[in-house]
């Protein structure tokens, strides 16, 4: 249980405040490569509760730019992006990558104005079909390699879908192995309602993650990497095991966005086959809209069974109100972590598992099980 005031630290994610500082020291996905075209349409996004306009100038390169301009305020959404930049439809002002006035058509020639001007910029990368944003303070950190990112020995398909509730809500699901037996007991039928055998082990990167229940299932690897990502398998009987690295983004106090990825590898008979991208974009939910089943269960669709968990605690869940028991030792590590690491910025150090030292980023993987979470046998 945590107090009014421990909630509070713990889920506002503003600037100013001190999860949104802790959590500004991150990268974050914030779109698809495919969708932001060289000359294209402006993205519009959210994160960390800042809207941003997202655009590939003419030259190819990514801007990630406070979403209104900084002239009257209309948002850059509607702009036009060109060679040099993205230009505001309303008065014409031009803004580069850096966030530089270029051009205000409407003031003197001779007018310097525009060399006075610097709107709100922030650094952006790709890797693995995302843009990455790094809201936080120069220095940024380096944006992990992850091996999921890197390989090209199969299919990658990538996508996201929006979550109707605060980031922590999401962050603890994935450290909370037990509902398992619970929640997707439909799913995993063999293993429904018992009691499972669940280990966490901290790291330098979160917390590795095991799980089986004795007697009926294979033990399975996953692992929770901080703040808030997983990095674990789908294998489910009858399926083609995937790999698989999730990010729950912090849109802003009451909003999530799930950034995911799956990596299905090729098998000997298909190591011939070329490489495979598919961007799959943004599915379109709804908040309080779920599919429901007939399934003797919860009538829940699969896809919807952990947004319906989650969303249905609220838009930020009162933590003073809830019982912990033996099986929460995940959720109470992670949020001492979040502790931790408000703490360290404060102090002005680093968070857990920000990387600065390109020898440690080359290729990051991770021990995640290829086993089904299936029957014994």
């Amino acid at each position: 249980m945590l107090s009014k005031e421990e909630n509070q630290l713990l889920t506002r994610v503003g600037p100013g405040t001190p999860a949104g500082e802790m959590l500004r020291r991150y990268w974050w996905p914030v779109g698809f490569s495919e969708n932001v075209m060289a000359k294209g349409s402006p993205n519009r996004a959210r994160l960390l509760g800042e809207d941003l306009v997202l655009f590939r100038d003419g030259n190819g390169s990514l801007g990630v730019l406070g979403l209104h301009c900084s002239h009257r305020g209309t948002s850059l959404e509607f702009g036009r992006v060109e060679d040099a930049g993205i230009r505001c439809c309303y008065h014409g002002w031009l803004y580069d990558v850096g966030g530089r006035c270029l051009e205000h058509p409407a003031e003197p020639e001779e007018s310097s104005f525009k060399d006075r001007v610097q709107h709100l910029a922030y650094q952006a990368q790709e890797i693995g079909g995302f843009i990455f944003a790094y809201l936080g303070p120069a220095p940024a950190p380096l944006l992990p390699r992850y091996d999921l990112f890197l390989r090209e020995d199969g299919e990658r398909h990538v996508g996201a879908g929006q979550d109707f509730c605060n980031w922590l809500q999401r962050a603890e699901n994935s450290v909370d192995q037990t509902h398992l037996v619970a929640l997707h007991a439909p799913e995993y039928p063999h293993m429904a309602l018992k009691r499972p055998v669940i280990g966490w082990e901290r790291t330098r990167y979160g917390a590795r993650i095991s799980m089986h229940v004795p007697g009926v299932t294979k033990p399975k690897l996953s692992h929770w990497v901080f703040p808030s990502h997983t990095r674990h398998t789908t294998a489910r009987r009858g399926r083609i095991p995937d790999h698989a690295i999730r990010f729950r983004v912090p849109i802003d106090d009451t909003n999530t966005m799930t950034f995911w990825l799956r990596f299905y590898p090729y098998n000997q008979e298909e190591r011939a086959k070329p490489f495979v991208m598919k961007t799959l974009g943004f599915e379109n939910d709804q908040p309080g809209v779920y599919t429901r089943v007939q399934d003797g269960w919860w009538g829940i669709a699969s896809h919807d069974q952990v947004r319906v968990a989650q969303e249905s605690q609220g838009p930020i869940y009162d933590r003073s109100k809830e019982h912990l028991g033996a099986s929460d030792q995940g959720v109470i590590m992670l949020r001492n972590m979040i502790k931790e690491s408000i703490d360290a910025v404060r102090q002005g150090s680093d968070p857990i598992w920000v990387i600065r030292d390109p020898a440690q980023n080359e290729n990051i993987t991770f021990d995640a099980s290829m086993q089904e979470i299936g029957a014994l046998g």
